[in-house]
This record gives structure tokens, sequence and C-alpha cells, in this order.
């Protein structure tokens, strides 16, 4: 397969915008504390021996997107690595931190080209925690648990779960019990398509919409319907199947492991604590209202945000809302007095070791919060800049707290500040106030990009202060969910392109929530295309978020910001970037020649790469298509197909499926199998379409698979990785750089690649070659050679 060219040039800092679950942890003496550094692919080990003034001891580099970390011992910490698809194990030099750190070993958690075989597919772990001998790591695109054995770190085993995206984990108090909270477990809903549904609200014989519909409109387009997959109504006369809506699966350790699930826990479940003294589970996440239609209902409102309990003992499920006394009444303005209370996006959560109260990052209003096992809010520290007036909203300097560790008998809370990049200690003894606020470490974000992270996920831009965009777009990505978002009371819109002017309906129906990853460059946006730029976004923040728009100098802002979010390599991919030829019932290279020459009745004739640009291109060029060319029955632009890969969730032809919401703008096609059966495609065989489906699958995202891929060579075993080595000098610079980072000599230094002289340049300007390099690998030394997004290996290696 061609490369697929950058997705927004050669940048010196690739933004990926990883998903921090458990980001900060500290040891079980309590004298170290272990921080991941996203932003720089790093972990900060810092002495906390004096509990209120951290000291940062080293900045070990890791892989790419490191998300989670836990010390398996004071002098061993294990870093969960996103975008590398990788536990980095971390030990010190010369068995103290304060002479440096070094990767020793890497752990890979996807099927590569070369050697390691691991037998599982997807990718992106997310979390670790250790039972019984056992590491634990939730592999969140694989949606399984690896069990990896900590002494000889060979995978034991892997545990296949029936949920969407396990992230966060937890242990029970006697070391039984492994949980995982499943972050898009969903909350049952689904779609009746437009061809089953009756029609909207407003046409003949229908009951009117509430609110009441613009007379001066013409009939909305037929459109889908969204319903709980229980709803009597339609289930089981249409509806066959049932959905779960798995929250947290309990895997029980031991000889004969056993796995159960919570149900209906959360829809986004993104932090998870076990209370030590009762066992009970509390799981922060928020509940969507998404069975709520049209945007002036949920303007203001479309989320709650929430701590579960779950009871061990009887699996009792109680939810606990941390707003309870917001009435949201006129939530559809900016109210101050929730703005300065609000809790929103509930992620890391930290016991008390008395099992009496926990302590609760607020991600999305920069609140640290103290709550009791009943779901009351004892007292909240704000850890932005502005305590003193907990309403301002100021998100060019959000501080975004993720996670939480905790020193109990020194008083001292630790929080993350996944947007600022620092870490805020807060006594527990007073719990009022921030005492100080340190960096993680070194920062390579550019400005640019960092003044306008916050803009996505600040909820203080919403009027009550409970939700922002990232509410639904998680971490840049998709909640798994259609939103009817239509308004009866708006008006018709148009938009030019092509010298064809396209008109839309404000009642547009359900869409599913699409990623905002890879926009630069691929105006218009939205499923009909009818927003020509981000900027067009801005009604947003007054129309549905309920807080006012943002100047034009922070729609740029956040347009920078946007632009520069990257997609995760394809994990179906070989690690080349070449395809499989075989995947899921099909061959990707066979379907790739056919998407390239085999055309379809409709619109065309015409073949798929004619409408879905592609070998290299992002799956769209980016045209709108006319209300009669769809089977939305309103305009509709060409769909790209970099995240197809990622919805493969739902089966409508199951007894039970984990996703309600498949492919299409509104989700009624199970797999890419269903949508080439429609009648455009009779001229397809059956293995073709097939093949172009698994090709779909594999499409590439624009980051090569060997961005992030990492080996951690050592005299026992640099022989066998020279395959894998080889592979990945033959990727640069096409597809990565690669940069090396360990020991020369027994000192650390970092590795750039020259493809040009088959060299590497170490940050002293030594140059060293491949051979060289074995030799002082066979002689003792340690190097991590890894791949990074072209144009930022200079970087990386500094």
């Amino acid at each position: 397969m061609t490369p697929l060219g950058a997705q927004s040039g050669a940048p010196a800092y690739a933004n990926f915008e990883p998903s921090q679950t458990n980001p900060i942890r500290i040891s079980a003496d309590g004298t170290r504390l272990f921080a991941v550094n996203t932003a720089n692919s790093s972990l900060s080990v810092f002495d906390v021996t004096t509990p209120s003034a951290p000291k940062l001891l080293v900045e070990v580099p890791v892989g790419l997107g490191p998300v989670s970390v836990n010390p398996l011992s004071d002098n061993v910490a294990w870093v969960v690595n996103q975008v590398s698809n990788s536990i980095s194990v971390v030990s010190p030099l010369a068995g103290s931190w304060s002479n440096g750190g070094i990767v020793t070993s890497t752990i890979y958690l996807k099927v590569p080209l070369q050697p390691l075989t691991s037998g599982m597919s997807g990718g992106e772990p997310m979390d670790v925690v250790f039972a019984g001998g056992f590491a634990y790591v939730s592999v969140s695109r694989a949606h399984e648990i690896a069990v990896i054995n900590t002494s000889t770190q060979v995978l034991q085993s892997t545990i296949q779960l029936f949920g969407d995206s396990p992230r966060a984990m937890a242990v029970s108090p006697d070391g039984s019990t492994v949980y995982a909270a499943l972050a898009l477990a969903g909350n049952g809903t689904t779609l009746i398509p437009n061809t089953n549904a009756p029609p909207q609200c407003g046409t003949a014989g229908q009951p009117q919409c509430v609110p009441a519909m613009n007379p001066a409109l013409p009939p909305p387009p037929i459109a889908g319907l969204i319903v709980l997959a229980s709803n009597p109504t339609w289930n089981p006369s249409f509806i066959t199947y049932s959905m779960p809506a798995n929250g947290v699966a309990a895997i029980k350790t031991g000889a004969s492991p056993s796995l159960s699930y919570y149900s209906y826990v959360g829809t986004i479940n993104l932090g998870l604590a076990v209370n030590p003294v009762t066992g009970d589970l509390y799981v922060a996440n928020t509940d969507a209202l998404n069975l709520t239609n049209f945007q002036p209902n949920l303007c203001g409102h479309w989320v709650n945000n929430r701590i579960t309990q779950i009871k061990v003992a009887t699996g009792a499920i109680t939810p606990f809302d941390l707003n309870p006394s917001f009435t949201y009444a006129n939530s559809c303005a900016p109210n101050t007095a929730d703005l300065s209370t609000a809790l929103a996006q509930p992620a890391g959560v930290v016991f008390d070791p008395s099992g009496n109260f926990m302590y609760v990052a607020a991600f999305g209003t920069d609140r640290v919060a103290k709550v009791n096992t009943s779901g009351t809010v004892l007292g909240f520290v704000d850890v932005s800049l502005h305590p003193t007036n907990p309403a301002q909203v100021d998100p060019a300097n959000k501080r975004g707290p993720r996670g939480v560790a905790l020193n109990a008998a020194a008083n001292a809370l630790y929080a993350l500040n996944r947007i600022a990049n620092t870490i805020s200690v807060i006594s527990t003894s007073t719990f009022n106030s921030v005492s100080s606020e340190i960096a993680v470490g070194t920062d390579p974000t550019p400005a640019a990009v960092k003044a306008g992270r916050g803009f996505l996920y600040d909820a203080k831009l919403s009027g009550t202060g409970t939700g922002a965009c990232a509410s639904c777009h998680i971490d840049s990505e998709m909640d798994h969910l259609d939103w009817n978002l239509g308004d009866p009371t708006g008006d018709m819109t148009s938009f030019v392109q092509d010298g064809i002017t396209f008109l839309y309906h404000p009642m547009k129906g359900p869409m599913f929530t699409q990623p905002l990853r890879g926009l630069q460059n691929l105006a218009p946006y939205h499923w009909r295309g009818e927003k020509p730029n981000l900027a067009a976004f801005n009604v947003a923040f007054q129309e549905l978020m309920g807080g006012t728009q943002i100047s034009d100098a922070n729609m740029t802002t956040f347009t920078t910001f946007m632009d520069s979010v990257l997609y995760l390599p394809n994990p179906n991919q070989n690690l080349d970037r070449s395809l499989p030829t075989s995947l899921d019932g099909g061959d990707p290279v066979a379907g790739l020649a056919d998407f390239l020459t085999v055309a379809a009745t409709e619109p065309g004739p015409a073949t798929c790469q004619s409408c879905h640009t592609a070998n290299p291109g992002p799956g769209t060029n980016l045209l709108i298509r006319p209300a009669d060319d769809t089977q939305a029955q309103q305009p509709m632009k060409v769909p790209q197909l970099r995240a197809i890969y990622q919805k493969n969730l739902f089966d409508r032809s199951a007894a039970s499926t984990i996703d309600g919401f498949g492919v299409v703008h509104d989700g009624p096609k199970s797999d890419m199998i269903s949508f080439l059966a429609g009648a455009a495609f009779d001229g397809y065989t059956q293995t073709e379409k097939n093949d172009i489906a698994a090709f779909c699958l594999a499409f590439d995202t624009g980051t090569a698979p060997a961005v992030g891929y990492t080996i951690t060579l050592t005299a026992a075993n640099v022989a066998s990785f020279l395959s894998d080595w080889n592979l990945l000098q033959s990727q640069a610079p096409t597809n990565i750089d690669l940069i090396g980072r360990g020991t020369l000599g027994g000192v650390v230094h970092g590795l750039l690649y020259q493809p040009s002289s088959n060299n590497y340049i170490s940050d002293t300007g030594v140059l060293y070659t491949q051979s060289a390099l074995q030799s002082l690998i066979a002689a003792g030394d340690t190097l991590s050679m890894m791949g990074v997004y072209p144009g930022t290996g200079a970087a990386s290696t500094n």
C-alpha cells in the first residue's frame, strides 16, 4: 500500500492526545511519587520524603503516549504507553533514582510483523495493576485484559471482555479479584433506522415537536429514532438483540479464573477505586442523556456527572450525582452559582485508608473533591489559577486534574493536571487550597497547542459547568453514541460548494459522534458538511452548551489545537505499513484493488476511490452529495474512513451486542459488510464485498504502524531482535524517524538514525554504526529503539 502522507505536515511535535488513565501513583513506602509526563513521553520520579515539597529526581524516556504508571516496587515502575502499544519497565541506574533511570525492558501488546507473538489483536493499553505475581493490563482497542508474569514478563493469557475500551483498573483488598472499568460502556441505546422509524415530528399525522416546530420550515427529512434496546415498543418486534452495557468487569484471580460484569454503571467510565475496608467499587463516570431529543432540550445539560457505588456482596449498583442540587432550569445560559461548584467529567479516584471517603479529580472543572461513600460531596479544592473566583472561565490556563495519589499518613494529596502538565500538592488536613504546584517535568508542547487544549475540555464554558465538548468527544475521540441535536425552532441554512447550493433543515435527526482527529484540511465539517470551518461550531458553546460563544481570537487558538490532533496508527495494519492478507473474513490486499477498480452502480458508475479518496488519502473527497443521492434524504458529505476500525462492535443479528450504533451517519449498519449489502453494490461479488470491508478495517489513519513501536535491546536479546531493528530502519524516513535512548558506555544518551548514511548520531554529536551499537549492547549497555512521527526525531532525542 502506498504510504499515506502525514495528516498535517511534518510537525516538530506530534500530538496524539493520549487518554490519561492513572497517570500518578505513589510507592508503597510513601517516599517516591511516579508521574507520567504524557507530553514528553517520559516518566518523572519524585522524592516525597518531604511530602509537601516533591523533589524531581529523574525524567526517564519511555514509549509514546504514556497514560498510566504503577510501581511494582520502590525501584521498579511499569509505565503503560497507549500510542506505543507497550509497557515500559523502568528501573533506576546503579540502584538509585538519583543516578538516573532507564527502560530495562519493553513488553509489546500488539501483534507485530516481526518475531514477537502475543496472540492479541488491537492495541492501545491503558492501565496496569498487580495481583498474585501477575500484571493485569487493560488493552482498550482489543477489548482485552493481558495477564503477564511479572518475573518473566511473559504473557500468561488474555481475557476477552464483552464491552468497549477497558481502561482504569483496581484490585480487591485481598487480591482475589481484578476489576476493569469499560470506558465506553454506553447506556443501552440503539437506533431504529429511518426506514423503520416514524417520521420526525411536525409531519402530517404525527405529534408536534416539543418545543414547537418553526411553522416556516418545510417538512423535516425522514430520520431514525434513538431508543433503549429494551424498549417494548420495538423489542422484540424489531430489536431482537440485548445490550448489557457492561460497565465493570470482575476477574477472579487464581488457578481457575472467572469473569463477571456489573452493568449500567455509567455511560463513560473513566475512574475506578476499591474501598479498602468494604471492598466495594466506586466508578467515576458520566451518564449521557441522548434519549432526549433536540438541542433546545439538551442545552446546558446533556450529561450527568456521577460516582457509582457497586456493592460487591449484593451486586447492587447505585449512582450518585456529583451535582445533586442543580435543577438545570433555564440552563441554556451561564449560571454563576452552578459554575462555582460544578464537578464535571470525574476521572481519577483514590480512597482514604479509612474507607470513609475518597478524593475525585473533576477533570472538566479543575477541582478535586472529597466525597463520602454515599456520594455526598464533603468539599473540594479548586486547582485552577482562580481559586478566589471559582466561576471564572479561563480555558487557556486550564489545569485539568486527571489523576490523584494519596499519602494519607503525611496528609498529602497529589493531583496530576493533564492540561497544565503540573502536579498540585494539597494538604488533606485542611483541604481548602493548593499548597504548591510543580511541573511534572520537561514540556515540549508548542505554546499554541497548549493554549488551545482547554477549549476542548473546559466544562466552565457551559452554562452549568457540567459539560464540555469532550463530554462526548472523549479525549478528542467519540462516545460511540447517537445524538439527535436537531432544533425544531431553527431555520433552514445553506452552504455553497463548487457553485452548488445545499440546503439544510435544522431537524437533522440522530447522528453518531465523530472523532476530532485529523481535521486539518478536511473542511467542510460534520456529517452533512454544513460547517465550512471549525469556527462555524462556535455557536455550539451557546446553543448546546448554554454558555457564551468564544471570541474570534480564542476560536483561532482552539482551531490551532484541533488541527494538531493526529490519529493513532491503525492496529490492523502490518508494522511495515503493508496490509494483511486476511482480516475479519476478507483479504484487505485484494480489497484495496477492488476499492480502486470495481465500480458501484450508484451514484456512478464509480469506484469506491472516486468518493472515498485513498491510497493515499483520508477516505473522503470532501464533496457533499445532494439529498436525493443519499439514504438520509438530506445532503451528506462523503465521510472519511480512518476510524472504521473503531466502529465494529455493533451486531444487529447477534443475541447480544456491545454497541448500539454502527457505520453510516446515524449508525444503522452493523459493519461494512452490512453497508455493502445495499443496492448500489449489487454488481459486487460477495468475495469483493468481504475484501473491501476488510480493507476498510485496515484503512490507513495517516500515522504509520511503526510510530511508537519500541524494542529494548540487551545483551540477552539483541540477536533475536535484529530483524525488528532492521525493519524499523527500513521505515525511516518515509514513515518514521527512528530514535534510540538508553546507555552508551553506561551513560544515558539519545540517538537519531540517519538513513542517508545508515548511522546514528548521539546527543553529543558522536556517530555510531549499527554494528558499533550492537557491540556496546553486547558489552552491557541497554538501548531502546523507537519509531516516532516523521519530523519529530531530533526533538525526541534531546
